[in-house]
């Protein structure tokens, strides 16, 4: 390039564009370019020029990022020369000025990865720079940007070197942090000392006067501190391993106890705050939306830590009286959560702070756990703990059950979450109303970490497997007690049916479950009442929780009763939906009597398929269907009288499911299962749709996989669909070869070989097509075993020596010998020879014999593909100089003649397809990702 600068700029001024033909030009011209020397040393002078249009330099930067994450590495295919890479390096930090937010964010991002790769050996200044940069805050506007911008290139630094997984990595991160954690900590002092102040001034004069200027520069000095407290988290979690016996860290933590405090004291008069016109009110959101991002960085680091490094930080001084504050803020604040319902709340405007209460719940959920003996946080049966570490871990365990786990906090901790916090609220009861379904779904899933009442519920757990025998009677007192006197006492029994279905385990034995649902249960459900829904989807899901708790068979068929009477089509659709999946539960239990169920079974059939044929959405078909199959596979033949109802009632489906694999998969299993009950009327059909999913498949996929043992069990129906299934086997060695014949080479070779002698001849070509398959599409180690073990090979040779079939079938099934002996001859040789010990024990040349029948029936090979591929196996053959075979050269060259004059009259599309290959079905998709698949197969074998 004569002028590589103006040329790339004006490429880069093209694909900045609106005009897609243009973008698509300039952007095909910068891959072409990408290997050139200095191409991305000119891209970051593009992106450095403050002159040039802000799209220009943001596109420029983005080039550069994703160049250095393909190209930086030694390793990389065309990397950048170490002088280009040095002066990329020498320019990054001289970024740190830049205004615009954007583009100092892609700068901060270049500067982590390439720190990941470079720092130190390469680049051993860069933390010496940033930490320089963040030690002098200066007071002109330009010196605050550039400390603003160290801070968050430390930032991303830090976060790229705290990922590194080799131990040299780990080892040089543990290095670095102590001193950098001292450096961060004093700005993060210095912000603290500047924003409170700042804070309090303006909280103790509301008034509008300058209240934008006062405002930002408070939330902007905010904004800082969160980075600080950021950067000091990843060095407290991933750098400083005993956070106890460093001083500065334990500082750290005392402080930031005494800030969070402040600063969650500031955002509840911000919240109270009056303001006298709209933009007032515009800042002060801000403002709080900034003390509140934080508080939660605060959170961060607790929970960072706790998970890290449960044993040391439990060691701080000041962390039983952090842990403490959250509890204190959880108790308080559960009262805005549970009176949500209450028509005092709704005039008060003040509102729970939900993400401080989910950091704080998992905080105490993690406490707990430590503080037993046997949590998932102990390093107790790690067998490398040294004695110091065990001594350590007792105290931290002691510390905590003397100052937090008390009795008396195990009790408060049991009636708060169940009474507050575990508590159906106004926006779950919203989104029932607008959207059953997907409600219905996200209770199901597992968000206990982004939720407020499935992290309570999750805790809850935690507690009451830990300390059963304290809260075990209390919950049962409850259970007792609570009354139903008007909606909020509806919310609470709900609540107090949650916990009974989440403490089973704890419950069992203690709790009279046959009892407590023939006298307690049975008459809820009775009350029809539109707000006992709630009650009544509850019940539902505690009989699935409980029912697989060696429940009688007199309360299971009240259970049954019970969960076909909330499926029926008046109830309402989350009832019904959870009603469906326990009555799942009922059925996949090990104590399952189908003598108890057959009379439920019809009911059940006919309701879980209605439910099945209402609903909307696909994740929630799916549950419903893999419900469906649970019932199937118990009740087995049972069935048998639903099939032709079960396939009226997915076909529809699986229009709807073409862009949906996993919907597909899931109805291709029904279609098996009712099939191989069904199979004289239904198989047919089950067979076309898993081909037609088989085709379309572009990746295998663990439920595709685990039909394919039912694709080898069908070929012992009746040969009228053996076709189908070796189509569909084929699919399968297509799609996954390797995992197809791990998982059922034997198996499948045993079938087909039972079928070369009882078969009818007009199946012969699909057969040996189907085995060839797997020759072509793997090495003879890979199924040489299986193929010997299951007598396939015995088999061929037997029919072929007692001209069983007619002469092209058994000519089509030696195609196979043909196979075996192009991929290894002498193996082939082997195997012959010590067959003839089985078939002609007193024959003294037993392979020159199987070479001259075929030889002799060469002629009844019809299709010039089998007849090239034969004629190369003899090739072969005769290569391997054996005797036997040598004696039979002349009708060897014999055939090479027929064969050489015929692939020289051929058009070359005769050898390119088997008889098999043209055999054409309605349901063989014209275009699919399985035609590229068998192509490829076709170009690698090619000419044969």
């Amino acid at each position: 390039m004569s002028d590589a600068r103006s040329q790339l700029l004006a490429v880069l001024v093209e694909a900045a564009s609106q005009d897609y033909t243009r973008m698509k030009q300039a952007e095909e011209l910068l891959k072409q370019w990408e290997t050139e020397r200095s191409f991305f040393a000119t891209l970051q002078d593009i992106f450095y020029d403050t002159n040039l249009d802000h799209n220009v330099r943001f596109l420029s930067g983005i080039y550069l990022k994703n160049g250095i994450d393909r190209f930086w590495r030694r390793t990389a295919k065309n990397p950048l020369n170490p002088e280009e890479k040095t002066m990329i390096r020498a320019r990054l930090l001289q970024f740190m000025a830049e205004p615009s937010k954007q583009l100092a964010a892609q700068n901060t991002v270049i500067i982590a990865r390439i720190a990941r790769l470079d720092f130190p050996a390469q680049w051993p200044e860069l933390l010496t720079s940033l930490i320089e940069g963040i030690k002098t805050p200066g007071n002109d506007t330009n010196a605050v940007i550039i400390h603003h911008r160290c801070l968050e290139t430390m930032y991303e630094v830090l976060s790229e070197l705290s990922t590194r997984v080799l131990s040299s990595g780990r080892r040089q991160f543990a290095e670095l942090a102590p001193p950098t954690f001292q450096v961060i900590a004093n700005v993060y002092v210095a912000y603290v000392e500047q924003t409170i102040p700042q804070l309090m001034e303006l909280l103790s004069s509301p008034t509008t006067s300058s209240l934008e200027l006062r405002c930002g520069a408070v939330s902007s000095g905010l904004e800082v501190l969160a980075i600080c407290i950021r950067c000091l988290r990843i060095l407290m979690v991933s750098g400083i391993r005993d956070v106890h016996k460093f001083d500065e860290t334990k500082t750290f933590l005392d402080l930031s106890y005494q800030h969070l405090q402040t600063y969650m004291e500031s955002r509840s008069r911000l919240l109270a705050w009056p303001t006298t016109n709209n933009s007032g009110s515009h800042y002060t959101v801000t403002l709080t939306k900034a003390v509140e991002t934080v508080v939660e960085e605060y959170g961060m680091i607790y929970l960072g830590l706790q998970k890290a490094h449960p044993v040391s930080v439990a060691l701080c001084p000041k962390w039983i009286d952090i842990i403490s504050y959250y509890w204190k803020n959880v108790v308080e604040q559960g009262d805005l959560v549970a009176n949500q319902f209450g028509e005092a709340d709704k005039a008060n405007k003040s509102t729970a702070y939900q993400q401080f209460l989910l950091q704080g719940m998992q905080l105490v959920k993690g406490t707990i756990k430590t503080a037993a003996n046997d949590g998932d946080t102990s390093i107790s049966n790690n067998l490398a703990i040294t004695d110091e570490e065990a001594a350590l871990e007792t105290e931290a365990r002691h510390i905590i059950q003397q100052g937090f786990v008390t009795d008396a906090f195990v009790n408060e901790c049991a009636e708060t979450l169940i009474t507050k916090y575990m508590l159906l609220t106004p926006g779950d009861q919203e989104q029932w109303e607008e959207d059953p379904e997907g409600w219905a779904n996200s209770v199901d899933a597992e968000n206990w970490e982004f939720e407020l009442r499935p992290c309570a519920e999750t805790t809850f757990i935690n507690l009451l497997s830990q300390h059963r025998d304290q809260l075990c009677p209390i919950l049962l007192n409850l259970l007792k007690q609570s009354n139903i006197q008007d909606f909020r006492g509806l919310l609470f029994r709900d609540a107090i049916y949650d916990a009974v279905g989440l403490g089973v385990h704890s419950l069992y034995g203690r709790l009279d479950f046959e009892s407590f649902v023939s006298t307690q249960l049975v008459a809820e459900i009775a009350n029809k009442d539109a707000s006992y829904k709630i009650l009544r989807r509850r019940i539902a899901w505690v009989l699935g929780r409980w029912v697989t708790e060696s429940v009688s068979a007199d309360c299971r068929v009240t259970i049954y009763e019970i969960l076909l009477q909330l499926m029926v089509k008046e109830e309402d659709l989350v009832v019904r939906l959870s009603a469906a999946h326990s009555l799942k539960m009922a059925i996949d239990d090990w104590d399952f009597d189908i003598a108890i169920l057959l009379p439920y079974l019809g009911s059940a059939m006919e309701l879980m398929m209605t439910l099945i044929n209402e609903v909307e959405e696909s994740d929630t078909v799916m549950k419903l269907i893999a419900d469906l199959n649970t019932v199937m596979d118990r009740a087995g033949a049972h069935v048998s009288p639903f099939a032709p109802k079960i396939v009226d009632l997915l076909t529809p489906l699986w229009a709807r499911a073409q862009n949906e694999p996993l919907f597909q998969s899931a109805l291709v299993v029904t279609f098996t299962k009712v099939a191989a009950e069904a199979h004289v009327y239904l198989l047919e059909d089950a067979l076309d749709l898993w081909w037609t999913l088989l085709q379309g498949a572009t990746v295998s996929t663990p439920e595709l996989m685990d039909l394919l043992p039912v694709a080898v069990d069908l070929l012992d129906y009746d040969t009228e669909n053996v076709k189908k299934v070796l189509w569909i086997i084929e699919s399968y060695i297509l799609l996954d070869p390797q995992t197809t014949i791990q998982n059922c080479a034997l198996s499948l070779f045993a079938h087909l070989g039972s079928y070369i002698s009882n078969s009818k001849a007009e199946v012969a070509s699909n057969i040996s097509h189907t085995i060839d398959m797997i020759f072509q599409s793997a090495t003879l180690s890979t199924y040489g075993d299986a193929l010997i073990q299951s007598g396939l090979l015995n088999n061929i040779l037997d029919v072929f020596l007692q001209g069983q079939l007619y002469a092209y079938a058994s000519m089509s099934y030696m195609c196979l010998f043909a196979r075996l002996a192009i991929q290894d001859a002498n193996t082939t040789i082997s195997f012959i020879q010590s067959a003839g010990a089985q078939f002609k024990p007193g024959s003294p040349d037993f392979m020159g014999e199987i070479m001259d029948r075929w030889i002799d029936k060469f002629d009844n090979i019809g299709h010039p593909r089998q007849r090239k591929l034969t004629c190369l196996a003899f090739t072969n053959l005769i290569k391997t100089n054996n005797p036997s075979i040598l004696q039979r050269l002349p009708g060897v060259m014999s055939i090479w003649g027929d064969v050489g004059a015929e692939v020289k009259q051929s058009d070359g599309e005769s050898v390119l397809y088997s008889e098999a290959d043209l055999e054409d079905d309605i349901n063989q998709l014209e275009t699919s990702p399985e035609k590229d698949r068998k192509s490829e197969v076709g170009r690698i074998h090619m000419p044969f």
